[in-house]
């Protein structure tokens, strides 16, 4: 059973009513682009790279809701997945590097019967919901879009991710050739917390570095900045 609670951030004075339509409301759409295996850059030791998108959550945990249909058959492997990636950014229980002080996710993930076209890609269609599907997004070459509903430089108010079925998926350590459920989800959910893309080469080993390929599972733990990152905004 999911237990949505509140959590809310002392030196904000803020009521969920925040949530409601006003005109500062922004939009912003990641396009996580394929990318053909390339040679690895000398990472800078010492070093992490991590951008912020302007906005967090006020209020957690964060709710999932996950459509598993589209991808496959094995519907458990990719809730598991899913679940290990989002809990990676709250426990770091993939990598064991310890997690932030807030409970991020709820536990748990919410299934529905969405698919692409009920996304919130347009106004009128922004439920309160977060949600993740597969659908047959129509650019070539994007292997994931996440759009984000946030008010700058104050809260994000929703998220929505699809997985594009272009693709083949599933666990990139069992079967090769496919892009690798978990990896992809952690570098999205990244997005669904407030974390920006990364393009600057020195930055490939960071799970939010924009580009990803077939059987790619460096995403799939956090690197030096996207722990950065997630601890600055969330502490």
């Amino acid at each position: 059973m999911l237990v949505v609670a509140i959590f809310l951030l002392a030196t904000v004075s803020v009521v969920p009513t925040l949530a409601v339509d006003r005109p500062d409301i922004r939009q912003r759409i990641f396009i996580h682009y394929a990318k053909g295996k390339q040679p690895k850059p000398p990472s800078a030791e010492g070093r992490g790279y991590y951008k912020l998108t302007g906005a967090k959550w006020l209020f957690l945990p964060v709710v999932l809701e996950v459509n598993p249909s589209g991808w496959g058959t094995d519907q458990g492997l990719v809730l598991a997945a899913i679940e290990t990636a989002a809990g990676e950014w709250d426990d770091g229980v993939y990598s064991g590097w310890g997690g932030v002080t807030p409970n991020l996710f709820a536990g748990g993930l919410t299934l529905v019967a969405k698919g692409y076209n009920d996304l919130a890609w347009t106004a009128d269609r922004r439920d309160g919901c977060n949600t993740m599907v597969w659908g047959n997004y129509p650019t070539s070459g994007v292997i994931a879009v996440t759009i984000l509903w946030y008010i700058p430089n104050l809260t994000i108010l929703e998220f929505d991710i699809v997985l594009d079925t272009d693709y083949a998926w599933g666990d990139a350590n069992v079967t090769p050739d496919v892009m690798d459920v978990q990896n992809i989800a952690t570098h999205e959910l990244g997005h669904g917390i407030g974390l920006d893309d990364l393009y600057e080469a020195p930055a490939y080993r960071e799970t939010m570095y924009g580009y990803s390929t077939f059987e790619e599972i460096i995403k799939r733990d956090l690197y030096k900045g996207d722990r950065q990152g997630i601890t600055k905004l969330y502490g």
